[in-house]
């Protein structure tokens, strides 16, 4: 038994989703520092990916997204690039299940990409930092127009303000403080919405920027939740990114007595706590703020001679 090594077979991360309530666009050649600035809560809902390997067969990926299989290219780029660092060649199998709805402002592309880039790290025992590992998911996200900022904010938890943009190791981020027990962020999702087609609009782009710019300045002169959901509420009334149900959902909580934003870019509106005027509005979902990211859950080994 002396010669004998154990081989990983099958790797388990966990990422938290994220949501975006402000945030300016930071263009650059090089899409390691390519990203964005701006204001967010971490969300303990969000996914577990399983990764597994079969040996000896072109590098590839197939990755399934809640058990169906699906092209999903930011996870695919995550996969490819990681895979290409193994000694061997591999067949590279991926199984991501979502608690949180996808394609509507919560950061589960992003979520995606990390949650395989930090379970294929370990289950190919490739050794890179955490760092290296997040950045692989933010260019991920970058490349593939999916994302900006969300990887950096899943990677470290809490209600985030990213002041540098970039992954872990490049960009900067601090936190706003808040009260010590479980808080829960209600949320209800009008409809799916294209990252790409706003990222690509030169026009909307300069909307973002602008609001984002002063949202920025807000809350710094003042970095608590309370003002964080005000300063995201005015970005998204200032930005002109959100639909007319957004908007109708956000007076009737206003006018409820309580401040509700949209999730970016997303057609989903979120509030700190519960509102009847939200659940107005459609099916009122749930999840409590995550004070930690995203991490290695386990890996299973099997003996070969």
């Amino acid at each position: 038994m002396e010669n004998t090594r154990k081989i990983k077979t099958k790797a388990y991360s966990y990422s938290p989703s994220h949501i975006t309530g402000f945030f300016e666009i930071r263009d650059n050649r090089n899409p390691l520092y390519k990203g964005s600035v701006g204001g967010g809560i971490v969300l303990e809902a969000g996914c577990v990916t399983e990764v597994s390997h079969t040996n000896n067969l072109p590098v590839k990926a197939r990755i399934k997204i809640n058990g169906v299989e699906e092209e999903a290219n930011t996870s695919k780029y995550v996969v490819e690039n990681l895979a290409g660092k193994y000694k061997h060649e591999v067949e590279v199998i991926v199984s991501t299940v979502f608690d949180v709805p996808v394609g509507v402002g919560l950061g589960a592309s992003g979520a995606g990409a990390l949650s395989t880039a930090l379970a294929l790290n370990e289950l190919l025992s490739l050794d890179m930092t955490p760092n290296e590992v997040a950045q692989i998911a933010h260019l991920a996200e970058v490349e593939n127009n999916t994302g900006l900022g969300d990887v950096i904010a899943e990677t470290y938890g809490g209600v985030v303000i990213r002041k540098k943009p970039g992954p872990p190791g490049i960009g900067i981020i601090d936190k706003i403080p808040h009260r010590k027990e479980k808080i829960s962020i209600s949320y209800v999702v009008f409809g799916k919405r294209a990252t790409k087609a706003v990222l690509v609009d030169d026009s909307m782009k300069r909307g973002i920027n602008e609001a984002g710019r002063e949202a920025m300045k807000e809350l710094i002169r003042k970095p608590d939740l309370e003002n964080f959901m005000l300063v995201s509420r005015n970005f998204s009334l200032r930005s002109g990114v959100i639909s007319d149900k957004c908007r109708d959902a956000i007076e009737a909580v206003d006018a409820g007595g309580k401040v509700a934003s949209v999730a970016m870019l997303g057609d989903t509106v979120f509030v700190i706590g519960s509102s009847e005027a939200l659940g107005e509005f459609g099916e009122v979902r749930e999840s409590r703020i995550s004070d930690v990211g995203a991490r290695v859950i386990s890996a299973q080994n099997s003996v070969e001679f």
